[in-house]
């Protein structure tokens, strides 16, 4: 009779340590994938702003502008700061603040994956102990 009892019992502890596990792993990767994604949105825009710059435009039209700040005001507060400037229509400006969000998202994933970045090779690159940099 204890066998029926404890049965469900069982089932229902492995059940949640299942359940556990699984929230545990979707916590560790939920990062990691929405900055894969924040890179993709990133790449999209550059994209658009590229081909805009290769038709010789100068002004970023304000559809793109818009796509700009509605990205960075759910997903980086730097480029909020200075896509929402009502000034910020030139395309070299633009351009370079979405480069450097697309930076910040990619010193993000590195570090989530825990692997080298640019700035940690710059450290270790840098000449000392009396070498001299190339």
């Amino acid at each position: 009779m204890t066998t029926t009892i404890e049965s469900p019992r069982l089932y229902e502890a492995a059940v949640k340590a299942m359940s556990q596990a699984a929230a545990e792993a979707e916590a560790d990767h939920a990062p990691v994938r929405l900055a894969y994604w924040r890179m993709a949105a990133l790449d999209s825009i550059l994209g658009r702003l590229e081909d805009l710059r290769l038709a010789n435009e100068r002004v970023v039209p304000a559809e793109i502008l818009e796509l700009v700040q509605a990205y960075a005001e759910r997903h980086d507060a730097e480029l909020f700061g200075r896509a929402v400037v009502p000034e910020l229509k030139d395309m070299n400006a633009v351009h370079d603040a979405v480069f450097e969000a697309q930076g910040r998202v990619m010193l993000q994933l590195a570090a989530l994956r825990r692997v080298p970045n640019w700035q940690d090779l710059d450290t270790v690159l840098e000449p000392g102990d009396g070498e001299e940099a190339a």
